[in-house]
């Protein structure tokens, strides 16, 4: 097993310190095994490129910012976001000017690495998910560096175990950041749905709510419809039709005076919305129902 430690000196672009491994046989045949694993911390920005390594890295921002680049698509990395990728992939990724990063990483493989990464990736698609417990991953990785440093008989498995628990984290963490985005949503969803129910009288856009609540227009359509099973526009019709039946069954106002005070000023337009909605005029509902 030939293996050695290597701590880079300091430069006027990072201070970092690595280790690397070269694996013995059984553990490229049975088992998980760190190619390299360290801490960066950028003194300046500068970048990483890589492309068909046949590697998986591990990647936590302790501190800063920075980007990683993956085929053709950019993602902002900020503290306490992870990363697990592909390097067979082309990639890259560079620290902030304005926040030089400090990162800690791991390069494993092993003969299960790639059923674990496929697993991984259609959990999360993007490669990224945020941790709120980064000393967790930061105590794994010392680990595999102080086991590499002892240089035993049981390195290998230790180290086997330890990527392992790094995986396990990657999918409880990633897990728990997709069910907290979900909450966060419907506690979104259920404010602008509120906000429609008091405002639905006025002129609403899906634009102007995507802009009032700082959510993309076409994430907020596709969300409202998956957890109200209506669309925006609709949701607005119908609170519209159901103050329009109120006012028809309940006061003399004229048809007009009611469509406008629905939001709908164009009268037409109103009786065309009416009857698609309860299969008779405005007129002809005022006169079946009122008493």
């Amino acid at each position: 097993m030939n293996t050695f430690y290597e701590s880079f000196p300091q430069s006027d672009i990072t201070k970092s310190e690595r280790v690397l491994h070269t694996p013995s046989a059984f553990a490229k045949s049975s088992l998980f095994y760190m190619q390299e694993a360290g801490t960066l911390k950028s003194l300046k920005s500068h970048k990483c490129q890589r492309a068909n390594l046949n590697s998986f890295l591990f990647i936590i921002v302790l501190s800063g910012k920075g980007i990683l680049t993956v085929k053709d698509k950019t993602y902002a990395l900020n503290t306490s976001d992870c990363v697990l990728i592909d390097c067979k992939q082309p990639y890259s990724h560079q620290s902030s000017e304005d926040d030089p990063w400090e990162l800690m990483w791991v390069h494993f493989n092993g003969v299960h690495a790639r059923s674990y990464y496929n697993l991984f990736v259609e959990q999360v698609p993007n490669f990224v998910f945020q941790t709120d417990t980064p000393t967790q991953f930061v105590s794994i990785i010392h680990k595999i560096m102080e086991a590499h440093n002892e240089n035993n008989t049981l390195t290998e498995l230790i180290i086997s175990k330890l990527i392992t628990d790094i995986l396990t984290l990657c999918f409880t963490e990633s897990k728990k950041m997709s069910e907290y985005s979900n909450h966060n949503i419907s506690l979104k969803l259920s404010s602008i749905r509120s906000f429609i129910d008091e405002n639905y009288q006025s002129k609403i856009s899906l634009d102007q709510l995507a802009e009032q609540f700082y959510i993309s227009k076409f994430h907020l359509a596709r969300e409202f419809k998956a957890q109200y099973g209506v669309t925006i526009g609709n949701y607005i019709l119908l609170q519209r039709i159901n103050l329009a039946k109120k006012l028809l069954r309940f006061t003399d106002k004229s048809i007009e005076a009611i469509a406008c005070e629905c939001g709908i000023p164009d009268t037409s337009y109103f009786n065309k919305v009416f009857k698609k909605s309860e299969n008779i005029t405005a007129s002809r509902y005022r006169k079946d129902w009122v008493q």
